[in-house]
């Protein structure tokens, strides 16, 4: 089972995909993020009241795209890609908010003009599962279980 290298593509990668769902009609946005230190919860910015926030306050189910592409060699020649299942949630407390925008301009400058905008705020995603791929035809499904364990089965 590929649950190590799952929770290592998300803490070894700053950029993904987060697509979000509304009344059937899906929204995808290229986002900078921060994970945890298990890589099970990711956290973003987004301002209230955008596309993406209106999408997960109504239907909090997303999912992301995180793949290898920029780190492709000459010795690496096909990319990994996963696919991370989750539920988002919108982060309420503002001192908590504070701290986490703090840590995401640190790893991530380019967010430093957004992040002092009045309507910021932060987005967690906790994971629920994993599609793993390494190139096109080695893929496993991995659930993650409360308790940190995880089930995975191979496509």
């Amino acid at each position: 089972m590929k649950i190590n290298a799952c929770k290592a593509m998300v803490k070894e990668n700053n950029f993904c995909v987060l697509s979000t769902c509304k009344d059937n009609l899906t929204n995808s946005s290229l986002m900078l993020y921060l994970s945890d230190e298990e890589g099970t919860k990711l956290y973003m910015l987004t301002l209230k009241g955008s596309m993406k926030y209106t999408n997960m306050e109504e239907n909090p189910d997303v999912s992301l795209l995180i793949d290898t592409r920029e780190h492709i060699f000459d010795d690496e020649p096909h990319v990994k890609a996963l696919t991370v299942y989750g539920r988002s949630m919108i982060i309420r407390d503002e001192k908590l908010n504070q701290e986490i925008i703090v840590k995401l301009v640190d790893r991530h400058p380019s967010l430093k003009a957004l992040a002092s905008m009045d309507k910021v705020t932060v987005v967690q995603v906790e994971v629920k599962s994993f599609l793993y791929l390494d190139g096109v035809n080695d893929a496993e499904y991995i659930t993650v279980r409360k308790n940190g364990e995880a089930d995975g089965r191979r496509l």
